[in-house]
Order: C-alpha cells, then structure tokens, then sequence
C-alpha cells in the first residue's frame, strides 16, 4: 500500500516521517497542516499524496511508524533474569522513561493521538497500543515468582490490580503534562521516584514483610 514511499532512500524517508511527526504532535491530527508539512519536508503536495492515500492515511501511517521505532528500542534494553514482578514492573518503567527522553515527539505524538483526534480515529489508536501491549506481555511476566505474593493473595488478582494502576497512572501523567511534554522529560527524576514509591506500596500491601528486604534484584 505505501510501495512508493518505503521504496525512497531512507535519509529521504527520514525527512518526510520527522516532518510529519513534529508537525502532528505540535497540531494534533485536526489542526495539523500537510502544507507545513510539505514545506518542512521539501516536497509538492501531489507527492505527499502520492505516498499516501490522504491526511488519515498518512496520519495511521506514522502513529505505526513511531509504534515500531518504540518497539525496536525498547528491544535494545534486555530485561534482567528479575523473578520479582515488582522489580520487573519498576525495570520496564525506567526503560520507557529513557526512550522517552530520546524520542520527546514520538511521546509527544501519542500523547496528542490518544486525547485530541477524532473519536473513531482514537478508536482505532487504542487498539494499536492493545494489540502491542498484548505482544509485549509474555515477556513482562516471564520467569516471574508468584509464590512471593502473600498467601491470602491470589496472584491473577494481584496482577489485575498492578496492570489497572500502571493503566491509570499512565493517564495521570498524559493527564497532568498534555502539552507540557518537555516539562515531563525534564522531571525524569521526579517522575521516576514517584513511580517507585508506588511500586514500594503495592509491594507492601501484597508481599509478605520478610520480601520487603530483599535486593531488588532477587
């Protein structure tokens, strides 16, 4: 379907995507103008066209595109042999944390796709991010120890009730930083002890006390 455009070099491609990203996730899919994008990226409207279908097209093709690169760099970052799903959790916050702050318009974007476009469109968004967040699952919760959860815990429960929270703290923070995406980045720190105290209290409230003084690395 986009032969055409995954056919040019790639330092073209390049330019063409990056136009594309800073110019949805400054605007939001509504406001967002393919003359300024056609401007950025140094190329006629007609060719925009020609690559892609029109503006939803074009749009559901980058919200893919920054998908796949989210993807490909969280692969970069090998999870630990953790057996804690506490430590886990806290090990895949940091490392969205870091690709993050190396790519602010790509968080930007989703940020932006997810509160302002279209309902239908919006729609169809959250189902991308499903089918990925199924994708990356297995490997969330592989080798993980679940005996380590009290015994009046029930583990699947236990799971339900950390995925719900990280669900609503990630709309906390798109909540809280919408158009302030910078000011995010700049509160790593902040961001990141915040979500460790979290993680501290939900460990509390599950483990048994004598986990609790464990290394972080068991």
């Amino acid at each position: 379907m986009y032969d055409n455009f995954e056919n040019l070099k790639d330092d073209k491609k390049r330019i063409i995507l990056n136009a594309c990203i800073h110019e949805f996730a400054d605007k939001g899919f509504d406001q967002a103008s393919t003359n300024r994008i056609i401007k950025e990226a140094a190329i006629s409207k007609g060719i925009l066209f020609h690559y892609f279908k029109n503006k939803r097209s074009l749009f559901f093709y980058i919200i893919d595109y920054c998908i796949e690169t989210v993807m490909d760099e969280f692969k970069k970052y090998p999870l630990t042999e953790t057996k804690d799903i506490f430590q886990r959790v806290s090990e895949v916050g940091v490392i969205k944390l870091k690709i993050a702050q190396e790519h602010p318009y790509i968080v930007k974007l989703f940020m932006e796709a997810l509160a302002s476009s279209p309902q239908d469109m919006r729609s169809e968004i959250e189902m991308k991010y499903i089918r990925v967040s199924k994708e990356f699952m297995p490997m969330f919760f592989e080798n993980i120890d679940y005996s380590r959860f009290r015994n009046d815990v029930d583990p699947t429960k236990a799971i339900q009730v950390i995925m719900l929270f990280l669900g609503a703290l990630g709309e906390k923070y798109l909540k809280d930083y919408k158009g302030k995406e910078r000011e995010m980045l700049d509160n790593y720190d902040k961001i990141l002890a915040e979500y460790m105290e979290y993680m501290e209290i939900l460990k509390y409230g599950m483990y048994p006390q004598n986990y609790h003084a464990l290394p972080a690395s068991n």
